[in-house]
């Protein structure tokens, strides 16, 4: 018997002998969801210079996520950390920071786009962070058909900003 004809078998026996289909799709209405490439970061500096020792903290946005309730309509709450780090510059200080949050429709057309604060408080150590929910609502099931929708999270950052995470 062919080697290749026997492997073939052994592996559509594998796959009849699965209980779930391999090859089922399920689609789901549920948002894309995504950090904008550099958006993700924001560094804070003491006065005007930027090397590292001039660096009072580094935010982050991380652990990105979403689950979703479909019917008649779809709402996904999307939750993620804000997290901070000092090198002993902030210490037992709150600082808030912008973050944007916006709707694309079928990966091109913004829907909206929201600018929201968060406040971190540093720790002894220099640590920040906070956990964001927001939840989003498309009202009809047959417009979440329709579309792709996609959420993109970030900083809101000044042209300063966006210039030293392109150069870093």
């Amino acid at each position: 018997m062919n080697v290749r004809l026997l492997g073939v078998a052994i592996m559509t026996l594998a796959l009849a002998a699965c209980a779930d289909n391999p090859l089922e799709v399920t689609i789901s209405r549920c948002p894309a969801v995504a950090i904008v490439g550099d958006t993700g970061t924001l560094t804070r500096f003491d006065g005007e210079g930027r090397t590292a020792d001039d660096v009072m903290f580094t935010a982050s946005i991380s652990d990105v996520g979403v689950s979703c309730t479909e019917g008649d309509s779809v709402t996904s709450a999307v939750s993620f950390y804000v997290g901070a780090q000092s090198e002993g510059k902030v210490i037992n200080e709150t600082v808030t920071l912008p973050y944007f949050v916006a709707v694309l429709k079928d990966n091109s057309e913004v829907v909206t786009k929201r600018i929201f604060d968060v406040t971190l408080r540093f720790d002894e150590n220099g640590y920040a962070s906070s956990r964001e929910i927001l939840s989003q609502f498309v009202p009809t099931i047959e417009q979440a058909r329709r579309y792709n929708y996609e959420l993109l999270i970030g900083f809101q950052l000044s042209v300063d900003d966006v210039a030293f995470n392109m150069e870093r």
